[in-house]
């Protein structure tokens, strides 16, 4: 039986100047071994979110906090619903992930973040090669929401079992989605360190020991750190 990884690849920020505001970028990558089904897991999502009046919503978390897009209308009580039916469908998924993180500073150019990010990915995946490439094919997917990251991922992963899938949509993905809601968490849980974090989030969150109780720390052991 052919073994392949998929890689779920979700970022926050941009390569932009410092920004006091958002001086943080950082890149996960949601690794799934496709030997481990998630379908049961998927068919418990998709009830739990009907049950609730949300079928087939695509999550996308940093909004969700914000009440910004879709969520305008939302009280908190049923953001956080939906939310829940999310951390409680990765919970049961089995993946790992890694969360890459570039501390922007004022004299930073776009080329130095660039630097900082590949020397990152670069190490992790050397010290990884052994298990990634002990796939028959890794399958990256990728919105393709940056350019640089887009280039910088296919300078990295250049082994003839690798396929790019860009332009994907994360409503395809539910893993998309995952990825995208612990890229947001663990930039809220970076803010929670630093003590940073904004007024929505504290809003949303009730206070940071809940954030990290209720839901950082039921992700963060799926987290290989680096």
């Amino acid at each position: 039986m052919r073994k392949n990884l998929s890689i779920f690849i979700d970022e926050s920020g941009d390569f932009g100047k410092f920004d006091d505001i958002a001086p943080y970028y950082l890149v996960t990558m949601l690794l799934h071994d496709q030997k481990n089904s998630i379908a049961e897991a998927l068919q418990h999502l998709a009830d739990s979110l009907a049950m609730k009046g949300y079928a087939e919503h695509c999550l996308h978390t940093g909004p969700l906090i914000r009440k910004e897009e879709v969520y305008k209308l939302l009280t908190i009580d049923e953001r956080k619903s939906i939310l829940n039916c999310f951390v409680n469908f990765a919970s049961k998924t089995v993946f790992q992930y890694v969360t890459f993180i570039v501390e922007k500073k004022e004299e930073f150019n776009q080329f130095k973040i660039i630097s900082l990010l590949s020397r990152q990915i670069r190490d992790f995946v050397e010290g990884k090669n052994e298990f990634l490439f002990d796939y028959d094919k890794i399958i990256i997917y990728y919105d393709n929401g940056q350019t640089q990251l887009t280039q910088l991922m296919a300078s990295i992963f250049t082994e003839n079992n690798i396929e790019f899938r860009r332009n994907v949509s994360p409503a395809h993905y539910r893993l998309f989605q995952i990825a995208d809601m612990i890229t947001t968490l663990e930039l809220i849980n970076l803010k929670r360190e630093r003590n940073s974090n904004s007024k929505s989030e504290q809003q949303f969150f009730g206070s940071m020991h809940d954030f990290n109780k209720n839901y950082y720390k039921r992700i963060v052991r799926k987290k290989i750190h680096i």
